[in-house]
């Protein structure tokens, strides 16, 4: 495994880390699908000991995932190795008494967000704590102020946002409360504004969607993809998405790959040449799929060539 700084927060985390959204089992929220289906209790805490063990060594998790239950797995596949991983979650999102999407990360709620957290971690820090959702003026402000005091105590390192809103990046850079970004991008993103940004302030680029919700996982790119009840990608099939032809019209990108690259080693590797890239979080379900995002990271960088195809196959896509 290869390790990256996460930018100015002084730790080191592997090129590929744990996305625990998928670890955490169904949600309901709002009367639709808002997790993924059930892995087991025993064989997720088993797999992120095992990826553990392959030398990743960053997990991502929120306090929303599972209605906390991902929270409670990733404390206990942890324990007795704390120190040797880096932990990011998230707050602002939560599930109401009757299922529904509560968002309130006021200054009054962070703090009960933050004991719940270190509470279903097991933990007494969180190396990265960031905002699930926008950030308001007129709260943030406040909120900003309590994770400066929370980074005193040493119950958190590094604080930032989850988002692809440049905008609310750029607000929080404002407050001086931003080392890390977490955001979505593939290999068929646009040109995004946001990592400019990075690049400009330097902060820790953690992203997920690399496979831009399956598309380029190569899976589906000859068999419709039929999407479990409980995976929040079946709200598309719900809505009258043509998921088959979504799909294989990805297939264009297989000219770019080799006997030692695949699919997922080309989509992966694309985004771990990104200068601003410190972690990519692929959210695996299983060891093997690990194994295969590890590949990537053993793999030279892709070349001016390639990179250039690869736009020219994204602009025909357009």
């Amino acid at each position: 495994m290869k390790y990256r700084p996460l930018a100015k927060t002084g730790m080191q985390v592997s090129e590929i880390g744990v996305g625990a959204w998928q670890l955490g089992g169904p949600l309901t929220l709002d009367g639709k699908a808002d997790g993924h289906p059930e892995l087991g209790r025993d064989s997720c805490i088993q797999l992120i000991r095992q990826c553990g063990e392959l030398g990743i060594n960053f997990v991502d998790t929120a306090e929303q995932y599972g209605n906390g239950e991902s929270e409670r797995r990733v404390g206990q596949a942890l324990k007795g190795q704390r120190d040797q991983w880096i932990v990011s979650t998230k707050f602002g999102n939560q599930v109401g008494p009757n299922g529904e999407r509560v968002r309130d990360a006021s200054p009054k709620r962070v703090p009960i967000s933050l004991e719940g957290s270190l509470r279903r971690l097991q933990t007494d820090y969180l190396d990265v704590y960031v905002w699930h959702i926008s950030p308001k003026p007129g709260e943030a402000e406040e909120v900003a102020t309590f994770l400066a005091a929370a980074k005193q105590k040493g119950q958190v390192r590094a604080v930032g946002i989850s988002t692809s809103n440049v905008a609310d990046v750029s607000f929080l850079h404002s407050l001086g409360c931003l080392d890390v970004v977490q955001f979505p991008r593939s290999m068929i993103s646009p040109p995004d504004p946001l990592v400019s940004f990075l690049a400009e302030h330097q902060a820790g680029g953690i992203v997920r969607g690399a496979f831009a919700g399956g598309r380029l996982s190569g899976r589906y790119f000859y068999s419709p993809p039929q999407f479990n009840s409980a995976d929040i990608r079946s709200n598309q099939q719900r809505d009258g998405a043509d998921l088959g032809g979504e799909f294989a019209r990805y297939a264009v990108f297989e000219e770019l790959l080799t006997p030692e690259r695949g699919m997922v080693q080309l989509a992966l590797r694309w985004l771990l040449d990104e200068p601003t890239t410190s972690v990519v979080i692929p959210g695996g379900k299983s060891l093997a799929d690990y194994r295969q995002a590890i590949r990537a990271t053993e793999l030279p960088p892709l070349t001016i060539e390639e990179k250039g195809r690869i736009e020219e196959l994204k602009e025909a896509l357009n």
